[in-house]
């Protein structure tokens, strides 16, 4: 079935705002769905608590449901889990109870998260050991769960993104990469806290457009998860080309200071692995194609003109 038509949760979010503009720029009809007021008021907005309400009327209408709205708040999750579990879930459920009743079942583009492999080593490719190392990671493998028992018992196709981290315009300050950006905008000297750990690190525009050609993707590429992301790469090497982009951007000199005092909680840093995005590039004809240095000029452009 060709896709035209899109209903897109968390669209005001982070990604959600990239996924949208790319989509209406593609020429798909686009509505969107939240809790609060719409971020694209050019489009239809359904105003529903998506953790309360099940979205009927608005998966009725839809070719594909883009199901990014979810609670990525790690902290809250070990704060509260049962809470935050239960939150994130019944977003997904419903979803599917309203994807259950449309006559024709809409394709659920979902998105997930690399943090599944937790403390993986070496390659990891969809087929590695999942290991949940806090209660948010386990809400998407449970989310991907029901999407696969959806599919087998009501026919209800689905396509999981399991995104590395990803950066650029828009993204909240509680991120490392934007956080860092404004803070050397802002500051000459710079204090950080250590810098060992290693991400697959990814532009924002990647992720997109995996969910584009996700909506493209032929039926037999259809409720499988894919690896999107780029290549593991030190939080020490990323605060070095943030440096260098900003010092070019203000002609100015930026001095870091790393304190080593701060520790940051060990049980939540996933493992230095390598994504395998074989799977996607064959079945979803995706590449990294925006590259970690021009994503990060693209990110310290944004925040200079939006300071």
């Amino acid at each position: 079935m060709r896709v035209s038509r899109v209903l897109v949760t968390g669209a005001s979010g982070f990604l959600g705002k990239h996924v949208v503009s790319l989509l209406v720029e593609r020429g798909y009809r686009v509505e969107t769905l939240g809790r609060g007021e719409s971020t694209h008021p050019a489009l239809t907005h359904h105003k529903i608590d998506l953790a309360r309400e099940v979205p009927t009327d608005a998966v009725s209408k839809a070719d594909a449901v883009v199901h990014l709205a979810s609670d990525v708040s790690i902290a809250r999750s070990i704060e509260n889990p049962s809470a935050h579990i239960t939150n994130n879930l019944a977003m997904t459920f419903n979803v599917l109870g309203a994807c259950r009743t449309a006559s024709t079942k809409p394709l659920v583009v979902y998105l997930s998260s690399d943090r599944v492999y937790g403390k993986a080593h070496g390659r990891v490719t969809e087929q590695s050991p999942i290991f949940p190392i806090e209660p948010y990671t386990a809400s998407k493998i449970m989310g991907e769960t029901a999407l696969a028992a959806y599919a087998n018992q009501f026919d209800i196709p689905y396509i999981a993104l399991r995104a590395s981290a990803f950066f650029g315009e828009h993204q909240p300050r509680r991120s490392f990469i934007s956080d860092v950006i404004q803070k050397m905008i802002d500051k000459d000297d710079v204090t950080v806290g250590p810098l060992k750990s290693v991400k697959n690190f990814t532009y924002v525009g990647n992720v997109a457009s995996a969910v584009l050609l996700s909506l493209k993707a032929p039926r037999a590429a259809q409720n499988r998860a894919y690896n999107i992301g780029g290549k593991p790469m030190s939080l020490l090497r990323v605060l070095a080309e943030c440096k260098s982009v900003v010092e070019k951007r203000l002609n100015k000199k930026i001095r870091i200071h790393i304190d080593r005092s701060i520790r940051l909680p060990q049980k939540n840093e996933i493992g230095a692995f390598t994504l395998y995005t074989a799977s996607a590039q064959k079945s979803l004809r995706w590449k990294e194609t925006i590259p970690l240095s021009k994503g990060l000029a693209r990110t310290v452009d944004y925040f200079l003109a939006n300071q």
